[in-house]
């Protein structure tokens, strides 16, 4: 065991001339000059046995080191190397957000209010982990002893909503499709997201993952907004492209030819005009008016609310259309399209020039196998082997042509039963139909020219027309309102 005395005041050396001590850590061994104005010189060869005799055995150093003073460092030890605290790697950098201070603590809901751009994940998307604290790495003192190193501090994960933790704690999943953000030092996964105010260039495109987009403002001028999920906007949409994977609404005005909604759901406005075009796998609700517009719906037209007025444009819908006036008394072109549905009669095209191919194909090899086998014939069963080999590659086509064709065949009697059945799709006018509309039901077509109120324009199976009657009391009665769907 090291002598008390090189921690205090020192053990001479050197027939005295020299003080060694240690320092209290034991991580350095230092000599100095008994009495400086001797101006002895340090033999170096009698320190090192002056210091296996003390036990210094470690980090002896090849030359003493000058201190000053005629003090010399003459051993080293090396200090632990702390631990590494606990740190959080992200695989997902979110967005910078604010959090403005609630106004009413007893309501569970934070307005986070973004300051970048919207992160988009997916549920089940890694976003970070805890990489563990380090135990360090411990020294070694002047006398071969180790020296504990100062392990690092963990820390725990915390988490916001709509975020998991593993089962070891140490890493952050998305529990659903939305935004992440990190809040108050906490990672959330957000699936609500609202601008406050209008998308422009402040704000920039808007493209979001979750299932809730709000838009307080307008959209304005060649901006986009694009949405898993549902957008409302508040204000109106003036030549923007709008996107959704659920329901679209509008509460304001759609104007604009370069203004177009899209949405695998229902589409809800409150007027539309000036050339906007909207495309909807739904419903499209209408509350006041549609002047000039192009839309394809994949189900019905409701215009019930209020005005309920189609004026000009093109309509291609899969199923009916309900409309209180439909045209106008200037007999603006109104076109309108019923039992039509896009991809059924793009379907029809395409299988149509399948099944010409895939027949001229058959004839062409039922013809060479016919005039094969009579030269067969002719030449005594024999063929030249190139024709022989011509003979067998069309016996081997042939069958397969067949079943190509017979399929074909089947696939088209199922769909024309299917567009048969469109047929039944019709236009209920609960107001007025102006002269100028131009109606398609099926393959026939009619263009109204007398003016008429309260009227469904249907197709008449018998005479394979379309027809105008007048609406029966129930029909009226029946009139759809368009308030599951209206702005709100």
């Amino acid at each position: 065991m090291p002598s008390e005395k090189l921690f205090k005041g020192g053990v001479e050396v050197q027939d005295g001339a020299f003080i060694l001590r240690v320092s209290k850590d034991r991580l350095q061994a230092v000599v100095t000059p008994k009495d400086l104005k001797a101006e002895v010189p340090l033999d170096f060869a009698a320190l090192q046995e002056a210091l296996a005799e003390l036990e210094i055995s470690t980090g002896i150093l090849p030359q003493p080191e000058p201190l000053g003073s005629g003090s010399f460092c003459v051993a080293k030890g090396k200090p632990g190397i702390p631990g590494e605290n606990a740190k959080v790697k992200l695989h997902v950098k979110p967005a910078e957000v604010y959090v403005p201070k609630q106004v009413d603590p007893d309501k569970d809901q934070v307005d986070y209010r973004e300051l970048g751009t919207i992160v988009n994940v997916a549920r089940e998307r890694l976003l970070l982990e805890k990489i563990p604290f380090t135990a360090g790495i411990p020294g070694v003192d002047v006398f071969g002893e180790p020296v504990p190193a100062k392990p690092g501090k963990d820390r725990k994960l915390k988490i916001g909503k709509g975020v998991r933790l593993s089962e070891d704690e140490m890493k952050v999943y998305a529990e659903l499709d939305g935004k992440f953000i990190m809040a108050e030092g906490k990672p959330s996964v957000l699936d609500e997201h609202t601008v406050n105010g209008d998308v422009d260039l402040k704000v920039g495109n808007i493209a979001f993952g979750g299932k809730s987009l709000v838009v307080s403002g307008e959209v304005l001028p060649g901006f986009s907004v694009k949405c898993r999920g549902n957008i409302l906007i508040r204000g109106g949409v003036n030549n923007a492209l709008l996107m959704a994977g659920g329901t679209l609404t509008v509460l304001g005005g759609v104007v604009g030819e370069q203004a177009m909604l899209r949405a695998k759901g229902d589409i809800v406005v409150e007027f539309v005009e000036n050339g906007p075009v909207l495309e909807t796998s739904g419903f499209l609700y209408v509350h006041d008016v549609l002047v000039q517009t192009e839309a394809k719906v994949g189900r019905n037209v409701v215009a019930t609310g209020k005005k309920g007025t189609i004026i000009g444009g093109k309509f291609i819908i899969a199923g009916s259309m309900h409309v209180k006036e439909l045209g106008s008394e200037a007999e603006i072109v109104t076109e309108v399209s019923v039992g039509i549905v896009p991809s059924l009669q793009s379907r029809k095209q395409t299988l149509d020039e399948e099944f010409k191919l895939w027949s001229d194909r058959l004839n062409e090899v039922l013809k060479n196998i016919s005039a094969l086998e009579k030269m067969k014939k002719e030449q005594g069963g024999k063929l030249a082997e190139e024709k022989a080999v011509l003979l067998r590659k069309c016996q081997t086509f042939m069958p397969k042509a067949m079943d190509k064709v017979n399929a074909l065949t089947e696939e088209g009697k199922a769909l024309e039963q299917e567009l048969e059945q469109m047929v039944n799709e019709a236009i209920f006018v609960y107001g007025r139909l102006y002269p100028g509309a131009v109606v398609r039901i099926g393959n026939a077509a009619r263009t109204i020219s007398v003016e008429e109120e309260r009227v469904v324009i249907y197709f008449d199976r018998p005479t394979h027309q379309i027809l105008v009657r007048k609406m029966t009391p129930e029909e009226e009665a029946g009139m759809p309102s368009p308030a599951a769907g209206a702005p709100h």
